[in-house]
């Protein structure tokens, strides 16, 4: 069984998280290939009143951004507001980025898992000996049942983290396919844990979205993707 490695894609830049900051993240829409998927994410930055957003472009088979794929500024915004103004601002302003690639924000495709509050099912273990659990859960749609496993590591000499995911399909038929995606042993200083968010698949369930929540030692929340093409 073959495996394919795919690279990671997005993190919200360092400097603009601050402490104990929440980032929204947007599903944003498929091409109507599914090959390329737009996302974004959204924060207000309490200390400076701003708010602040990126939005970027992926191929999906690829796990890799478009060329200048990805996008970001922020906003200064009255007391009392939310940072979503910032995410239209920056879509109003990557609409050529949209069109280019053929984006259509209600091809969103379907969430096959979400994260509740009280589920650390899929949070990575800094022990990768010490069995990290798997989630299970099944595309009715195309008759394949997943297993996904986010492993993670520590460094020895510096305080951070990576990880890497590894995912198993089996169809009606019992044949498996294997995947692995993320840079096992690239370390991401002030990293605490991670852990999937939600998994979206594309209409005709070959395009696979797998979010990624980061927290960081200062307790803020931001996101990355990691995509791949299932057989």
């Amino acid at each position: 069984m073959k495996a394919v490695f795919a690279i990671l894609l997005f993190t919200l830049s360092i400097p603009f998280v601050m402490a104990g900051e929440l980032a929204i993240l947007e599903n944003l829409g498929f091409s109507e290939d599914a090959r390329y998927f737009m996302f974004g994410q959204h924060m207000l930055q309490n200390d400076t009143g701003q708010a602040y957003a990126e939005i970027g472009v992926v191929e999906v088979p690829k796990n890799e951004f478009v060329p200048e794929g990805w996008k970001k500024g922020s906003w200064k915004v009255n007391p009392n507001q939310n940072s979503r103004g910032a995410l239209y601002e920056l879509l109003g302003a990557s609409r050529g980025l949209k069109e280019r690639y053929g984006v259509y924000h209600l091809r969103q495709g379907r969430l096959l898992y979400t994260r509740n509050n009280d589920d650390e099912t899929l949070r990575g273990e800094k022990d990768e000996m010490a069995g990290t659990p798997a989630l299970r859960f099944r595309d009715f749609e195309r008759g394949l049942e997943f297993v996904v496993t986010l492993h993670m590591g520590n460094g020895e000499t510096s305080r951070g983290a990576s990880f890497y995911i590894e995912l198993t399909t089996t169809d009606s038929n019992g044949a498996i396919a294997e995947y692995r995606v993320g840079q096992k042993g690239y370390m991401r200083p002030g990293v605490v844990s991670y852990r999937i968010d939600r998994i979206w698949c594309s209409s005709d369930g070959r395009s696979l979205v797998l979010a990624v929540a980061k927290e960081d030692e200062d307790s803020s929340i931001s996101y990355m993707v990691e995509t791949l093409l299932l057989r």
